[in-house]
């Protein structure tokens, strides 16, 4: 099931993943209090907890701050043992500076969030099995967004 987490970012989880919805812009005007709230969501599930997908989908301007902000939130994801992406939109700026800064490189970066969620479900149904557990899962982990952003049909 799909849980909405209290957060300044629209972000929400389900047992297997969490996501954390950016804004249009990020810059120093709201670079630092993101990274807060990233580390907070890192930080809340402990070490070993789902992996956090950062959504810069709808994200069309990212400064320096933006970049460092990410680059924090990894390094904090990896002391935690936990996994960090991020999705991003393939043809626009701020694939432009993930490029040029070779934030792919530190950060597992996809084009659409549908792709970081299926790594997401699928890495943590394998440590489940690498972890004895008998590899079942409930259908209310299925990858999809929270009630109310998409047309439920």
């Amino acid at each position: 099931m799909v849980h909405p987490i209290p957060s300044a970012l629209p972000t929400w989880q389900t047992s297997r993943y969490v996501v954390a919805t950016m804004p249009v812009e990020i810059d120093i005007s709201n670079a630092y209090d993101i990274r807060a709230q990233l580390f907070h969501l890192l930080d809340e599930g402990g070490a070993g907890a789902a992996p956090l997908i950062v959504d810069l989908t709808d994200t069309r301007f990212c400064d320096s701050t933006a970049v460092s902000a990410l680059l924090n939130a990894r390094t904090r994801a990896t002391a935690l043992g936990r996994r960090l992406y991020a999705v991003v939109n393939p043809r626009g700026s701020v694939r432009r500076i993930f490029d040029i800064t070779a934030l792919p490189v530190l950060i597992q970066t996809f084009d659409d969030l549908g792709s970081a969620i299926a790594l997401a479900v699928v890495t943590a149904l394998d440590e489940t099995n690498d972890d004895g557990g008998d590899g079942s899962h409930e259908g209310d982990d299925a990858p999809r967004p929270p009630a109310g952003t998409h047309d439920d049909a």
